[in-house]
Protein backbone atom coordinates (compact mmCIF):
# COMPACT_ATOMS: atom_id res chain seq x y z
CA UNK A 1 0.00 0.00 0.00
CA UNK A 2 3.00 1.94 0.71
CA UNK A 3 3.97 1.71 -3.00
CA UNK A 4 0.24 3.04 -4.18
CA UNK A 5 0.69 5.94 -1.93
CA UNK A 6 4.03 6.49 -3.22
CA UNK A 7 2.61 6.17 -7.01
CA UNK A 8 -0.11 8.74 -6.60
CA UNK A 9 1.94 10.83 -5.34
CA UNK A 10 4.50 11.19 -8.03
CA UNK A 11 7.10 13.12 -8.42
CA UNK A 12 5.79 16.50 -7.11
CA UNK A 13 7.39 16.60 -3.93
CA UNK A 14 8.35 19.98 -1.98
CA UNK A 15 12.05 20.60 -1.22
CA UNK A 16 13.79 17.88 0.42
CA UNK A 17 14.92 19.81 3.46
CA UNK A 18 11.79 21.16 4.27
CA UNK A 19 10.41 17.42 3.91
CA UNK A 20 12.52 16.04 6.16
CA UNK A 21 11.91 18.78 8.69
CA UNK A 22 8.20 18.22 8.40
CA UNK A 23 8.48 14.80 8.56
CA UNK A 24 10.74 14.64 11.57
CA UNK A 25 7.85 17.33 13.49
CA UNK A 26 4.38 15.02 12.57
CA UNK A 27 6.16 11.96 13.31
CA UNK A 28 6.48 13.55 16.83
CA UNK A 29 3.31 15.12 17.00
CA UNK A 30 1.49 11.54 15.95
CA UNK A 31 3.66 9.71 19.04
CA UNK A 32 2.40 12.33 21.50
CA UNK A 33 -1.34 12.09 19.71
CA UNK A 34 -1.19 8.46 20.22
CA UNK A 35 0.41 8.06 23.18
CA UNK A 36 -2.08 10.16 24.78
CA UNK A 37 -5.58 8.90 22.71
CA UNK A 38 -5.52 5.32 22.35
CA UNK A 39 -5.76 5.34 26.44
CA UNK A 40 -8.97 7.07 25.74
CA UNK A 41 -9.36 4.86 23.02
CA UNK A 42 -9.51 1.97 25.77
CA UNK A 43 -11.81 3.56 27.88
CA UNK A 44 -14.47 4.18 24.85
CA UNK A 45 -14.29 0.69 24.35
CA UNK A 46 -15.05 -0.84 28.09
CA UNK A 47 -18.14 1.60 27.95
CA UNK A 48 -19.71 -0.38 24.67
CA UNK A 49 -19.59 -3.42 27.18
CA UNK A 50 -16.88 -5.27 25.14
CA UNK A 51 -14.28 -7.32 27.23
CA UNK A 52 -11.44 -5.41 28.44
CA UNK A 53 -8.72 -7.92 27.89
CA UNK A 54 -10.04 -7.87 23.79
CA UNK A 55 -10.04 -4.02 23.82
CA UNK A 56 -6.66 -4.09 25.43
CA UNK A 57 -4.97 -6.23 23.45
CA UNK A 58 -6.01 -4.00 20.83
CA UNK A 59 -5.05 -1.48 21.92
CA UNK A 60 -1.12 -2.25 22.89
CA UNK A 61 -0.80 -3.85 19.49
CA UNK A 62 -2.44 -0.68 17.93
CA UNK A 63 0.36 1.30 19.99
CA UNK A 64 2.90 -0.96 18.75
CA UNK A 65 2.24 -0.94 15.15
CA UNK A 66 2.29 3.25 15.32
CA UNK A 67 5.66 2.68 16.73
CA UNK A 68 7.13 0.32 14.71
CA UNK A 69 5.44 2.33 11.62
CA UNK A 70 7.17 5.85 13.16
CA UNK A 71 10.16 3.45 14.00
CA UNK A 72 10.51 2.75 10.06
CA UNK A 73 9.87 6.13 9.13
CA UNK A 74 12.96 7.40 11.20
CA UNK A 75 15.30 4.75 9.93
CA UNK A 76 14.24 6.27 6.20
CA UNK A 77 14.64 9.57 7.26
CA UNK A 78 18.68 8.64 7.43
CA UNK A 79 18.80 8.24 3.92
CA UNK A 80 18.56 11.90 1.57
CA UNK A 81 16.94 9.56 -1.04
CA UNK A 82 14.21 7.74 0.88
CA UNK A 83 12.82 10.70 1.97
CA UNK A 84 9.75 9.82 -0.81
CA UNK A 85 9.33 6.90 0.76
CA UNK A 86 9.53 7.89 4.14
CA UNK A 87 6.58 10.43 3.67
CA UNK A 88 4.51 7.64 1.90
CA UNK A 89 4.79 4.99 4.89
CA UNK A 90 4.32 7.69 7.27
CA UNK A 91 0.72 9.22 5.67
CA UNK A 92 0.23 5.15 5.68
CA UNK A 93 0.98 4.95 9.58
CA UNK A 94 -1.62 7.58 9.65
CA UNK A 95 -4.38 6.02 7.76
CA UNK A 96 -3.61 2.74 9.24
CA UNK A 97 -4.01 3.89 12.78
CA UNK A 98 -7.42 6.57 12.26
CA UNK A 99 -8.61 3.11 10.53
CA UNK A 100 -7.88 1.19 13.67
CA UNK A 101 -9.23 3.82 15.77
CA UNK A 102 -12.27 4.20 14.03
CA UNK A 103 -12.84 0.13 14.38
CA UNK A 104 -12.24 0.08 17.72
CA UNK A 105 -14.23 3.10 19.17
CA UNK A 106 -17.44 2.63 17.33
CA UNK A 107 -17.05 2.64 13.84
CA UNK A 108 -19.28 5.00 11.69
CA UNK A 109 -20.39 6.43 15.45
CA UNK A 110 -16.54 6.69 16.86
CA UNK A 111 -15.07 9.81 17.82
CA UNK A 112 -11.78 9.43 16.24
CA UNK A 113 -12.91 9.80 12.76
CA UNK A 114 -10.98 13.18 13.16
CA UNK A 115 -7.92 10.79 12.47
CA UNK A 116 -9.01 11.02 8.87
CA UNK A 117 -9.03 14.25 8.26
CA UNK A 118 -5.69 14.55 10.16
CA UNK A 119 -3.53 12.30 7.74
CA UNK A 120 -5.67 14.34 5.06
CA UNK A 121 -4.09 17.32 6.32
CA UNK A 122 -0.55 15.38 6.87
CA UNK A 123 -0.74 14.61 3.29
CA UNK A 124 -1.22 17.81 2.09
CA UNK A 125 1.75 19.45 4.51
CA UNK A 126 4.10 16.65 3.12
CA UNK A 127 3.25 16.34 -0.34
CA UNK A 128 1.24 19.48 -1.33
CA UNK A 129 -2.51 18.61 -3.62
CA UNK A 130 -0.79 15.36 -4.77
CA UNK A 131 -0.35 14.30 -1.05
CA UNK A 132 -3.95 15.42 0.14
CA UNK A 133 -5.23 13.60 -3.01
CA UNK A 134 -4.09 10.13 -2.38
CA UNK A 135 -4.36 10.33 1.25
CA UNK A 136 -8.43 11.18 0.40
CA UNK A 137 -8.35 8.10 -1.86
CA UNK A 138 -6.93 6.24 1.09
CA UNK A 139 -9.06 7.12 3.60
CA UNK A 140 -12.49 6.69 1.48
CA UNK A 141 -11.42 3.16 0.89
CA UNK A 142 -9.66 2.00 4.22
CA UNK A 143 -12.91 3.62 5.66
CA UNK A 144 -15.50 1.63 3.50
CA UNK A 145 -13.22 -1.15 4.43
CA UNK A 146 -13.38 -0.43 8.08
CA UNK A 147 -17.30 -0.31 8.03
CA UNK A 148 -17.88 -3.18 5.10
CA UNK A 149 -15.44 -5.69 7.38
CA UNK A 150 -17.35 -5.19 10.47
CA UNK A 151 -20.57 -5.75 8.91
CA UNK A 152 -21.59 -2.36 9.88
CA UNK A 153 -22.50 -0.70 6.60
CA UNK A 154 -25.97 -1.85 5.73
CA UNK A 155 -26.92 -0.57 9.30
CA UNK A 156 -25.29 3.75 8.38
CA UNK A 157 -27.55 5.86 7.11
CA UNK A 158 -26.54 6.90 3.44
CA UNK A 159 -26.71 10.10 4.65
CA UNK A 160 -24.32 9.70 7.05
CA UNK A 161 -21.98 8.16 4.98
CA UNK A 162 -22.49 10.99 2.46
CA UNK A 163 -21.45 13.47 5.67
CA UNK A 164 -18.08 12.01 6.51
CA UNK A 165 -17.09 11.21 2.61
CA UNK A 166 -18.15 15.32 2.12
CA UNK A 167 -15.81 15.94 5.16
CA UNK A 168 -13.13 14.26 4.07
CA UNK A 169 -13.49 16.20 0.53
CA UNK A 170 -13.99 19.30 2.40
CA UNK A 171 -11.20 18.72 4.51
CA UNK A 172 -8.47 17.70 1.91
CA UNK A 173 -9.69 20.85 -0.73
CA UNK A 174 -9.12 22.93 2.46
CA UNK A 175 -6.01 21.39 3.39
CA UNK A 176 -4.74 21.49 -0.23
CA UNK A 177 -5.26 25.36 -0.73
CA UNK A 178 -3.71 26.26 2.65
CA UNK A 179 -0.54 24.31 2.13
CA UNK A 180 -0.48 25.78 -1.51
CA UNK A 181 -0.71 28.96 -0.22
CA UNK A 182 1.72 28.32 2.11
CA UNK A 183 3.96 26.55 0.12
CA UNK A 184 3.66 29.82 -2.02
CA UNK A 185 4.18 32.01 0.80
CA UNK A 186 7.02 30.27 1.82
CA UNK A 187 8.80 30.46 -1.73
CA UNK A 188 8.33 34.34 -1.95
CA UNK A 189 9.68 34.40 1.77
CA UNK A 190 12.87 32.21 0.34
CA UNK A 191 13.22 34.25 -2.32
CA UNK A 192 12.58 37.38 -0.32
CA UNK A 193 15.50 35.97 1.83
CA UNK A 194 17.79 35.28 -0.66
CA UNK A 195 17.54 38.43 -2.28
CA UNK A 196 18.89 39.86 1.05
CA UNK A 197 21.61 37.31 1.92
CA UNK A 198 22.60 38.55 -1.65
CA UNK A 199 22.70 42.30 -0.90
CA UNK A 200 24.42 41.70 2.66
CA UNK A 201 26.67 39.71 1.16
CA UNK A 202 27.61 42.07 -1.81
CA UNK A 203 27.49 44.74 0.81
CA UNK A 204 29.77 42.89 3.14
CA UNK A 205 32.28 42.20 0.24
CA UNK A 206 31.87 46.09 -0.62
CA UNK A 207 32.94 47.57 2.90
CA UNK A 208 35.38 44.77 3.34
CA UNK A 209 37.33 45.11 0.34
CA UNK A 210 37.77 49.07 0.07
CA UNK A 211 41.30 50.41 0.50
CA UNK A 212 40.21 53.00 3.31
CA UNK A 213 39.13 52.05 6.79
CA UNK A 214 35.67 52.20 8.12
CA UNK A 215 34.85 52.55 11.53
CA UNK A 216 31.26 52.66 12.93
CA UNK A 217 30.50 54.01 16.38
CA UNK A 218 26.80 53.69 18.36
CA UNK A 219 25.34 57.02 19.91
CA UNK A 220 27.50 55.97 23.23
CA UNK A 221 30.52 55.76 21.72
CA UNK A 222 31.04 51.67 21.46
CA UNK A 223 32.51 50.20 18.50
CA UNK A 224 30.52 48.34 15.96
CA UNK A 225 31.65 47.48 12.79
CA UNK A 226 35.69 47.95 11.49
CA UNK A 227 36.48 46.51 8.26
CA UNK A 228 39.52 44.57 6.93
CA UNK A 229 41.14 47.43 5.92
CA UNK A 230 40.62 49.17 9.41
CA UNK A 231 42.13 46.68 10.86
CA UNK A 232 45.03 46.60 8.75
CA UNK A 233 45.72 50.32 9.69
CA UNK A 234 45.11 49.75 13.31
CA UNK A 235 46.19 46.53 13.94
CA UNK A 236 43.49 45.46 15.76
CA UNK A 237 40.79 42.61 14.92
CA UNK A 238 37.28 43.42 14.23
CA UNK A 239 36.44 40.82 16.55
CA UNK A 240 38.06 42.01 19.41
CA UNK A 241 37.22 46.10 19.41
CA UNK A 242 33.26 45.09 18.92
CA UNK A 243 31.36 46.36 21.48
CA UNK A 244 34.67 48.27 23.24
CA UNK A 245 34.14 51.94 23.60
CA UNK A 246 36.30 53.62 20.63
CA UNK A 247 37.84 55.98 23.12
CA UNK A 248 39.70 53.47 25.66
CA UNK A 249 40.54 51.05 22.52
CA UNK A 250 41.52 53.65 20.01
CA UNK A 251 43.17 56.17 21.88
CA UNK A 252 43.42 59.31 20.45
CA UNK A 253 41.40 58.35 17.78
CA UNK A 254 38.51 60.97 18.71
CA UNK A 255 40.84 63.98 18.58
CA UNK A 256 42.51 62.75 15.32
CA UNK A 257 39.65 62.38 13.46
CA UNK A 258 38.34 66.10 15.05
CA UNK A 259 41.42 67.45 13.10
CA UNK A 260 41.20 65.50 9.40
CA UNK A 261 44.47 64.66 8.99
CA UNK A 262 47.47 63.63 11.31
CA UNK A 263 50.25 61.96 12.89
CA UNK A 264 48.19 58.99 14.98
CA UNK A 265 49.97 55.50 16.27
CA UNK A 266 48.41 51.99 15.79
CA UNK A 267 48.29 49.28 18.35
CA UNK A 268 51.39 47.90 16.76
CA UNK A 269 53.18 51.25 17.29
CA UNK A 270 53.80 52.63 13.99
CA UNK A 271 53.63 56.01 13.50
CA UNK A 272 51.33 56.47 10.64
CA UNK A 273 49.69 60.02 8.40
CA UNK A 274 46.01 59.61 8.26
CA UNK A 275 43.14 61.09 6.65
CA UNK A 276 39.59 61.28 8.64
CA UNK A 277 35.98 61.83 7.50
CA UNK A 278 33.31 61.36 9.66
CA UNK A 279 29.41 61.21 8.80
CA UNK A 280 26.48 60.44 11.29
CA UNK A 281 24.50 57.34 10.60
CA UNK A 282 20.69 58.06 10.58
CA UNK A 283 17.79 55.55 10.40
CA UNK A 284 14.33 55.78 9.69
CA UNK A 285 12.47 59.06 10.70
CA UNK A 286 16.06 61.05 10.99
CA UNK A 287 16.59 57.88 14.25
CA UNK A 288 20.06 58.75 15.49
CA UNK A 289 22.73 55.48 14.61
CA UNK A 290 26.11 56.82 15.77
CA UNK A 291 28.51 57.94 13.70
CA UNK A 292 30.90 56.44 11.00
CA UNK A 293 34.30 57.36 10.28
CA UNK A 294 36.80 56.84 6.95
CA UNK A 295 39.99 57.10 7.49
CA UNK A 296 42.49 56.62 5.05
CA UNK A 297 46.89 55.38 5.57
CA UNK A 298 48.35 58.66 3.38
CA UNK A 299 51.67 57.76 4.84
CA UNK A 300 52.87 56.84 1.35
CA UNK A 301 51.29 59.46 -0.31
CA UNK A 302 52.54 62.22 1.74
CA UNK A 303 56.15 60.56 1.69
CA UNK A 304 55.86 60.55 -2.32
CA UNK A 305 54.92 64.40 -2.31
CA UNK A 306 57.99 65.24 0.18
CA UNK A 307 60.15 63.20 -2.26
CA UNK A 308 58.71 65.10 -5.08
CA UNK A 309 58.83 68.22 -3.64
CA UNK A 310 62.92 67.30 -2.41
CA UNK A 311 63.30 66.43 -6.37
CA UNK A 312 61.83 70.04 -7.25
CA UNK A 313 63.94 71.29 -4.69
CA UNK A 314 67.03 69.74 -6.05
CA UNK A 315 66.27 70.71 -9.55
CA UNK A 316 66.48 74.31 -8.61
CA UNK A 317 69.56 73.75 -6.99
CA UNK A 318 71.05 72.61 -9.96
CA UNK A 319 70.06 75.73 -12.00
CA UNK A 320 71.61 77.29 -9.41
CA UNK A 321 74.38 75.33 -9.06
CA UNK A 322 75.59 76.33 -12.63
CA UNK A 323 75.44 80.02 -12.21
CA UNK A 324 77.46 79.32 -8.93
CA UNK A 325 80.34 77.34 -10.60
CA UNK A 326 81.15 80.35 -13.13
CA UNK A 327 80.10 83.12 -10.61
CA UNK A 328 82.53 81.42 -8.27
CA UNK A 329 84.78 79.12 -9.07
CA UNK A 330 86.92 80.97 -11.51
CA UNK A 331 87.10 84.48 -9.57
CA UNK A 332 87.90 82.24 -6.35
CA UNK A 333 90.85 80.78 -8.35
CA UNK A 334 92.18 84.30 -9.40
CA UNK A 335 91.70 85.58 -5.99
CA UNK A 336 94.12 82.61 -4.37
CA UNK A 337 96.64 82.53 -7.17
CA UNK A 338 97.03 86.29 -6.86
CA UNK A 339 97.51 86.12 -2.65
CA UNK A 340 99.81 83.02 -3.50
CA UNK A 341 102.00 85.11 -5.87
CA UNK A 342 101.89 88.17 -3.05
CA UNK A 343 102.17 86.15 -0.01
CA UNK A 344 105.82 84.91 -2.17
CA UNK A 345 107.19 88.90 -1.97
CA UNK A 346 109.66 90.55 0.00
CA UNK A 347 110.03 92.39 2.59
CA UNK A 348 105.86 91.64 3.77
CA UNK A 349 105.49 91.57 7.78
CA UNK A 350 104.29 88.93 9.82
CA UNK A 351 100.88 89.92 10.08
CA UNK A 352 100.79 90.29 6.51
CA UNK A 353 101.63 86.88 5.52
CA UNK A 354 99.49 85.44 8.58
CA UNK A 355 96.71 87.69 7.44
CA UNK A 356 97.39 85.95 3.75
CA UNK A 357 97.25 82.67 5.01
CA UNK A 358 93.97 83.22 6.78
CA UNK A 359 93.03 84.42 2.98
CA UNK A 360 94.12 81.21 1.32
CA UNK A 361 92.62 78.65 4.12
CA UNK A 362 89.14 80.25 3.59
CA UNK A 363 89.55 79.99 0.03
CA UNK A 364 90.62 76.56 0.30
CA UNK A 365 87.21 75.87 2.02
CA UNK A 366 84.71 77.78 -0.13
CA UNK A 367 85.99 75.91 -2.57
CA UNK A 368 85.73 72.67 -0.84
CA UNK A 369 81.98 73.34 -0.11
CA UNK A 370 81.16 74.72 -3.54
CA UNK A 371 82.84 71.21 -4.87
CA UNK A 372 80.13 68.94 -2.59
CA UNK A 373 77.88 71.26 -3.27
CA UNK A 374 78.27 70.64 -7.13
CA UNK A 375 78.91 66.99 -6.59
CA UNK A 376 75.36 66.79 -4.63
CA UNK A 377 73.29 68.89 -7.55
CA UNK A 378 75.47 67.29 -10.34
CA UNK A 379 75.42 62.92 -8.63
CA UNK A 380 76.83 60.64 -11.03
CA UNK A 381 74.20 57.05 -11.63
CA UNK A 382 75.46 54.31 -9.43
CA UNK A 383 77.03 51.40 -11.03
CA UNK A 384 75.04 48.50 -9.84
CA UNK A 385 77.22 45.07 -9.17
CA UNK A 386 77.07 42.34 -6.76
CA UNK A 387 78.72 43.19 -3.96
CA UNK A 388 79.05 41.81 -0.12
CA UNK A 389 77.64 45.12 2.49
CA UNK A 390 79.54 43.57 5.27
CA UNK A 391 83.12 43.76 3.62
CA UNK A 392 82.23 47.15 2.26
CA UNK A 393 81.04 48.04 5.79
CA UNK A 394 84.33 46.40 7.62
CA UNK A 395 86.41 48.57 5.03
CA UNK A 396 84.97 52.02 6.27
CA UNK A 397 85.00 51.13 9.42
CA UNK A 398 88.54 50.20 9.76
CA UNK A 399 89.06 53.72 8.15
CA UNK A 400 86.75 55.57 10.20
CA UNK A 401 88.58 53.77 13.26
CA UNK A 402 91.95 55.43 12.62
CA UNK A 403 90.22 59.08 12.26
CA UNK A 404 90.48 61.64 14.34
CA UNK A 405 87.20 62.30 14.69
CA UNK A 406 86.34 58.71 16.06
CA UNK A 407 89.22 59.27 19.00
CA UNK A 408 86.92 59.22 21.84
CA UNK A 409 84.36 56.57 19.81
CA UNK A 410 83.92 52.78 20.43
CA UNK A 411 82.70 51.46 17.49
CA UNK A 412 80.88 48.21 18.05
CA UNK A 413 80.30 46.16 14.70
CA UNK A 414 77.83 43.36 13.47
CA UNK A 415 78.14 42.63 9.59
CA UNK A 416 76.53 39.38 8.71
CA UNK A 417 77.37 38.54 4.92
CA UNK A 418 75.07 40.05 2.70
CA UNK A 419 75.64 40.37 -1.61
CA UNK A 420 73.44 42.80 -3.58
CA UNK A 421 73.94 45.02 -6.78
CA UNK A 422 75.51 48.39 -5.20
CA UNK A 423 77.76 50.70 -6.15
CA UNK A 424 80.64 50.21 -3.22
CA UNK A 425 82.30 53.38 -3.76
CA UNK A 426 78.93 55.50 -3.22
CA UNK A 427 77.91 53.20 -0.26
CA UNK A 428 81.46 53.67 1.42
CA UNK A 429 80.33 57.38 0.83
CA UNK A 430 76.74 57.18 2.58
CA UNK A 431 78.25 55.03 5.66
CA UNK A 432 81.40 57.38 6.01
CA UNK A 433 79.00 60.32 6.42
CA UNK A 434 76.51 58.81 8.46
CA UNK A 435 79.86 57.44 11.17
CA UNK A 436 80.96 61.05 10.84
CA UNK A 437 77.40 62.51 12.16
CA UNK A 438 77.38 59.66 14.83
CA UNK A 439 80.50 60.92 16.25
CA UNK A 440 79.36 64.60 15.86
CA UNK A 441 76.14 64.06 17.45
CA UNK A 442 78.16 62.96 20.71
CA UNK A 443 78.88 64.96 23.37
CA UNK A 444 82.12 67.65 22.13
CA UNK A 445 84.51 67.35 24.87
CA UNK A 446 82.88 64.64 26.84
CA UNK A 447 83.66 61.10 27.62
CA UNK A 448 82.51 60.32 24.43
CA UNK A 449 80.51 57.54 23.68
CA UNK A 450 79.32 54.38 21.53
CA UNK A 451 78.39 53.86 17.87
CA UNK A 452 77.14 50.52 16.65
CA UNK A 453 77.31 49.54 13.24
CA UNK A 454 75.22 46.11 11.71
CA UNK A 455 74.62 45.40 8.57
CA UNK A 456 72.67 41.89 7.52
CA UNK A 457 69.70 40.64 5.14
CA UNK A 458 66.50 42.76 5.45
CA UNK A 459 63.53 40.44 3.94
CA UNK A 460 64.07 37.86 1.61
CA UNK A 461 66.74 39.75 -0.99
CA UNK A 462 66.80 43.10 0.33
CA UNK A 463 69.84 44.37 2.60
CA UNK A 464 69.94 46.43 5.82
CA UNK A 465 72.96 48.96 7.33
CA UNK A 466 72.08 50.30 10.45
CA UNK A 467 74.23 53.11 12.58
CA UNK A 468 73.29 54.05 15.81
CA UNK A 469 74.45 56.36 18.51
CA UNK A 470 74.03 56.98 22.30
CA UNK A 471 74.30 60.86 22.12
CA UNK A 472 71.43 62.98 22.34
CA UNK A 473 69.26 61.96 19.50
CA UNK A 474 67.41 63.99 16.92
CA UNK A 475 64.31 66.01 18.08
CA UNK A 476 60.91 64.95 16.44
CA UNK A 477 60.27 68.11 14.64
CA UNK A 478 64.01 67.98 12.90
CA UNK A 479 63.70 64.29 11.41
CA UNK A 480 61.33 65.44 8.57
CA UNK A 481 63.62 68.30 7.45
CA UNK A 482 66.84 66.25 8.20
CA UNK A 483 67.79 65.21 4.34
CA UNK A 484 67.18 68.66 3.23
CA UNK A 485 70.07 70.19 1.98
CA UNK A 486 71.74 73.02 4.09
CA UNK A 487 69.43 72.09 7.42
CA UNK A 488 71.96 71.42 9.75
CA UNK A 489 71.84 71.24 13.61
CA UNK A 490 75.86 71.36 14.51
CA UNK A 491 77.65 75.06 15.13
CA UNK A 492 79.45 75.07 11.43
CA UNK A 493 77.79 71.91 9.27
CA UNK A 494 77.20 72.36 5.93
CA UNK A 495 73.99 70.82 5.75
CA UNK A 496 74.71 68.38 2.48
CA UNK A 497 75.97 65.12 4.31
CA UNK A 498 72.90 63.75 4.88
CA UNK A 499 71.32 65.03 2.23
CA UNK A 500 73.77 62.97 -0.13
CA UNK A 501 73.44 59.93 1.93
CA UNK A 502 69.70 60.18 1.09
CA UNK A 503 70.31 61.06 -2.95
CA UNK A 504 72.69 58.00 -2.96
CA UNK A 505 70.76 55.46 -1.56
CA UNK A 506 67.18 56.72 -3.23
CA UNK A 507 69.27 56.60 -6.79
CA UNK A 508 69.99 52.55 -5.65
CA UNK A 509 66.08 52.14 -5.38
CA UNK A 510 66.42 52.17 -1.40
CA UNK A 511 65.55 54.31 1.40
CA UNK A 512 66.78 55.96 4.77
CA UNK A 513 64.96 56.12 8.40
CA UNK A 514 66.09 58.16 11.27
CA UNK A 515 64.34 56.69 14.40
CA UNK A 516 64.94 57.45 17.96
CA UNK A 517 67.41 54.74 19.67
CA UNK A 518 66.59 53.11 23.35
CA UNK A 519 67.08 54.26 25.49
CA UNK A 520 68.66 57.59 23.77
CA UNK A 521 70.14 58.75 20.66
CA UNK A 522 69.46 58.35 17.18
CA UNK A 523 69.70 54.97 14.64
CA UNK A 524 69.46 55.68 10.70
CA UNK A 525 68.75 52.60 8.66
CA UNK A 526 69.26 52.30 5.30
CA UNK A 527 67.46 49.48 3.15
CA UNK A 528 68.99 48.30 -0.10
CA UNK A 529 66.52 46.11 -2.74
CA UNK A 530 67.96 43.01 -3.79
CA UNK A 531 68.54 41.79 -7.52
CA UNK A 532 65.23 41.21 -8.60
CA UNK A 533 63.76 44.39 -6.82
CA UNK A 534 66.28 47.00 -7.64
CA UNK A 535 65.15 49.82 -9.53
CA UNK A 536 67.47 51.51 -12.10
CA UNK A 537 69.23 54.44 -10.99
CA UNK A 538 66.81 57.67 -11.33
CA UNK A 539 69.29 60.57 -12.59
CA UNK A 540 69.72 63.61 -10.67
CA UNK A 541 69.16 67.14 -11.69
CA UNK A 542 72.21 68.21 -13.81
CA UNK A 543 74.26 71.97 -13.33
CA UNK A 544 76.02 72.71 -16.96
CA UNK A 545 79.54 74.59 -15.91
Amino acid sequence: MAEQVAALVGTAAPPREPLRRRLVWLTLFRLVLVTVLLGGTAVVGWRQARSADDIGAAVYGLILATYAGSLAVALLLRGARRLGAAAAVHLLVDVLLAAGLVALTGRSESVFLFMFLLAIVNGAILLGRRGAAAVLLLSLAVYAVTLWSGRHLRGVPGTTLWAHAAAFVATAALATYLAEQLRSTGERLAARESDLADVTALHGAIVQSVSSGLLTVDPRGRITFLNRAGEEITGLAGAQVTGRPVAATLPGFTEAVRRGETGWTNARGERLMLGFSRFPLLGQGGRDLGSAVIFQDLTALRAMEERVQRSERLADLGRVAAGLAHELRNPLASMAGSVELLAGSEGLRASDQRLMAIVLKEAARLETLVARFLDYTRPEPPRLSPHDLAQVAGEVAEVFAADPSAARVALRRDLRPVTVPCDPDQLRQVLWNLLLNAAQALQPGGPGGTISLRCGPDGERGARLEVEDDGPGVAEADRARLFTPFFTTKAGGTGLGLATVHRIVEAHGGSVEVEAAAPHGARFTVRLPGAASAAPPAPGPVAAE
